[in-house]
């Protein structure tokens, strides 16, 4: 019987714009995970000038702690980014968000954003348009260890009025597709800036927290969830640019499915924030390396930083 999605697989290569990739510098990652993961701030500066010389078009960092809030949450960033920017001032790059659980009535998780926009350029903001459960460990009896994460409808409300109000760029972050039917609410009536996009996660058997492979959240990363989610965006009222993101993948070759986002004129983002496998440990560089290689291989161009900054509205 045929369904809606087989219109994807049947559909020719072909696309309107270069493939962007940008690099995921740490996450929550650890050097337990990776002993290649930039942690402190200078191997922070280094891994992200790498990066982006090597043809990067974002970089996505977390600072040193997750718990920090507004101006201090800032200023944890400030001793790696005004190096970087010093640098490389034409770095397109943008933080994550503050945790959830320690936000107090009215914060948003992004207070810190105004202060990084003022200081280190940052014009592009995440917004994730629901909750999930973080997969962490399991304990003796094979009960999940985790802990919620995201944002509840008030919050994300917040998220939008302010990247609104302030014409900052949004990233939908699509964590499950009821992330993407609240975000494609806000997009269908025209609450959204230029340089908005959509963020695919697809979650492998590690998600996005754990060094085992216990149950997670998340669309599993295979062909049939990348079809699913753009006839989900098939149905928006804006069409918006795309991107899909793998999350601990361990030892599941996810080539196949890069390839065919980048042939349907997606977008990559990469890095060792997404990348988890107990038998590998790339650098960032690496990671980079291979999907610009793919891009190659489907003959698609590589964006250029002149290019992310038209698809970001960045000026």
């Amino acid at each position: 019987m045929a369904t809606t999605l087989d219109r994807f697989a049947d559909q020719k290569p072909g696309w309107d714009s270069p493939v962007m990739i940008e690099s995921h510098q740490n996450g929550v990652r650890t050097k337990t995970m990776n002993p290649n993961t930039p942690v402190t701030y200078d191997e922070i500066v280094e891994d992200a000038i790498r990066c982006w010389d090597a043809g990067a078009t974002a970089i996505h960092v977390h600072n040193s702690d997750f718990d920090l809030r507004g101006k201090a949450a800032a200023d944890d960033y400030m001793p790696a980014w005004s190096r970087i920017m010093a640098e490389r001032p034409d770095m397109i790059w943008y933080p994550t968000t503050c945790n959830n659980l320690l936000c107090t009535e009215g914060q948003t998780g992004l207070e810190h954003i105004p202060f990084l926009n003022r200081d280190a350029n940052v014009q592009v903001a995440v917004v994730d348009t629901g909750i999930d459960m973080f997969a962490v460990d399991e304990d003796e009896r094979g009960h999940i260890i985790g802990r919620p994460y995201g944002w509840d409808y008030r919050q994300v409300a917040g998220q939008v009025d302010f990247c609104m109000a302030n014409k900052i760029a949004m990233i939908w972050g699509v964590y499950e597709p009821g992330h993407l039917r609240v975000a494609r609410h806000y997009v269908d009536r025209g609450l959204f800036t230029p340089g908005s996009n959509w963020d695919f996660y697809l979650v492998g058997k590690y998600g996005l927290t754990s060094t085992k492979p216990i149950g997670t959240c998340g669309m599993e990363p295979t062909l049939e969830s990348l079809y699913y989610y753009l006839d989900m965006i098939a149905q928006a009222k804006h069409v918006l640019p795309w991107f899909i993101s793998i999350w601990g993948e361990g030892s599941l070759d996810t080539r196949p499915i890069i390839r065919r986002a980048i042939e349907l004129g997606g977008h990559i983002k990469t890095g060792l924030e997404l990348f988890y496998d107990p038998d590998r440990n790339p650098t960032n560089l690496d990671l980079l390396r291979e999907v610009q290689e793919i891009a190659r291989e489907v003959g698609r161009p590589l964006a250029t930083h002149a290019d992310a900054r038209r698809l970001y509205n960045i000026t």
